[in-house]
């Protein structure tokens, strides 16, 4: 039979160890939160990542080396339809950052409609194609641009609050099983 000093001086001692085990497992925690939680409307509003997204925005429709890699697949083929054809002359004479005029595309379909007509829907999935493939790389960009916003958050804040959280769900854990104890 115990007697009641050494049974409070047992219960005293062993809070500590689900405290600093909690506080240790949250800590793990908030600084996982740091790259889980989302941008928040003040992170997306900064000058900087509103440059950055605009920026890309633009590139999705400029002329650059994506579009070059995409005509040079096109070029390389054997057997190019007329609209392949067509899509690949509209690029001839662009340069770095210059942007599609509407003229070209119209002078292409113009093309491909006296030559040709049912080789538009063609030439439609190609440039479709070539969208798509602007857009994902857009999508790629901004993806690990918003991973370096992440990185850049102060870590003590995410592993501060997370140990506080993690040691207040073990002491409330601890007071529930001391009451159920009892």
């Amino acid at each position: 039979m115990k007697t009641n000093a050494v049974h409070s001086y047992e219960n005293r001692h062993t809070i500590l160890a689900p405290l600093v085990q909690g506080a240790a497992i949250g800590a793990v925690a908030g600084g996982i939160g740091k790259y889980v939680v989302p941008l928040t409307t003040e992170e997306k509003n900064s000058d900087e990542y509103i440059k950055i997204a605009n920026r890309v925005n633009d590139q999705k429709t400029a002329y650059n080396f994506r579009t070059q890699k995409y005509i040079d697949s096109l070029a390389a083929k054997d057997k190019r339809s007329l609209a392949e054809d067509e899509f690949i002359k509209m690029f001839d004479g662009m340069q770095e950052g210059q942007k599609m005029k509407p003229s070209k595309i119209r002078t292409a379909i113009n093309n491909i409609m006296a030559k040709n007509p049912n080789e538009l829907f063609e030439f439609k999935r190609i440039c479709k194609n070539s969208s798509d493939v602007a857009e994902q790389t857009a999508k790629q960009f901004m993806s690990a641009y918003n991973l370096v916003t992440k990185q850049i958050r102060p870590m003590s804040f995410f592993l501060a609050t997370g140990a506080v959280l993690g040691a207040f769900v073990a002491l409330v854990n601890d007071a529930i099983k001391v009451k159920i104890n009892n």
